[in-house]
């Protein structure tokens, strides 16, 4: 990429551009003509069958065609016990099935992470050392089944994470894979939507479709 000359440099990102333009564009006339109408505000719950080692929840605000923006809360339990905040970007790309939706997203956010050394995996007793504070980043992509006001939500992704600073007798093995600054990235969410007065209505046959901005 760095060899090529500036013009195709150019080129590339102009097609790239018209290429995220085209697809906002397709999506909005989709929405505009199709009976499924996107929500607004939506609460996202973690999985119960994950609640014994962490739970959370997220906060999505839905702005233009297919974008959207969330924050949310983890509380970790078990060998790693301590707390993340996160902040989210989601890009839906694809309908499918009349109301199913594809996307990809991106996050970062902030980590503190203690360490239970009454654990199965002390291993040899030498790492016991609390992890301490972190930063993560990372990105995926998931699918969103719709059923009106509840949904079901799945992602899969990678995620990097890093300490504030590096301590020497932390159990790295379990913290980048098990743990919360696990490299694979991937959750199931159930939850709750809401959608504005005027798309309720027309949800409901009572009003026409109110358009996309792109």
């Amino acid at each position: 990429m760095s060899k090529l000359p500036v013009s195709k440099k150019l080129t590339l990102l102009l097609f790239l551009l018209s290429g995220a333009v085209c697809s906002e564009r397709v999506l909005a006339q989709y929405y505009q003509t199709s009976p499924y109408t996107p929500y607004r505000w939506s609460l996202h719950i973690s999985n119960p069958l994950g609640m014994g080692s962490k739970m959370g929840a997220k906060l999505q605000y839905r702005f233009g065609s297919a974008n959207s923006a969330l924050i949310g809360y983890r509380k970790y339990y078990g060998l790693f016990p301590g707390t993340q905040i996160s902040g989210e970007y989601h890009r839906t790309f694809s309908i499918q099935g009349a109301e199913n939706e594809a996307f990809f997203y991106g996050k970062a956010g902030l980590g503190n992470a203690a360490y239970q050394t009454k654990s199965y995996y002390n291993g040899d007793g030498n790492t016991s050392a609390d992890p301490g504070r972190y930063i993560f980043a990372g990105g995926g992509i998931g699918k969103r089944i719709n059923r009106g006001h509840f949904f079901l939500e799945g992602n899969i992704g990678v995620k990097l994470s890093q300490p504030f600073e590096k301590k020497n007798g932390v159990n790295e093995k379990i913290f980048y894979t098990l743990g919360p600054a696990s490299f694979l990235d991937c959750g199931i969410h159930l939850g709750f939507q809401l959608f504005d007065e005027e798309r309720n209505l027309h949800r409901k046959g009572m009003s026409p479709h109110k358009p996309w901005r792109y």
